[in-house]
């Protein structure tokens, strides 16, 4: 479950990219945990802001990795545009 939007589904704001901090933990119960956030700098406001990625609970490492590329790939074309 998505705290902020599905997994790649949306790209995040065109604020300029400063870095994304991701996190696998693996869970009790077997699965993992995935989050991703990015920080971004507004710089008509000059503060960092934080911004929800992906919060997923995947089976495999595998699909800890897929929710990993669709959200670096959507921002690479994002950031690239």
């Amino acid at each position: 479950m998505s705290l902020d939007t599905s997994a790649g589904a949306k790209a995040p704001s065109q604020l300029p990219l400063q870095f994304v901090n991701i996190e696998i933990a693996p869970l009790i119960d077997g699965q993992y945990s995935v989050v991703m956030q990015a920080t971004l700098l507004d710089e008509d406001e000059l503060e960092f802001v934080g911004q929800d990625l992906a919060s997923e609970r995947v089976a495999t490492l595998d699909e800890a990795l897929a929710i990993i590329r669709a959200n670096v790939g959507s921002l690479a074309a994002a950031h690239a545009a």
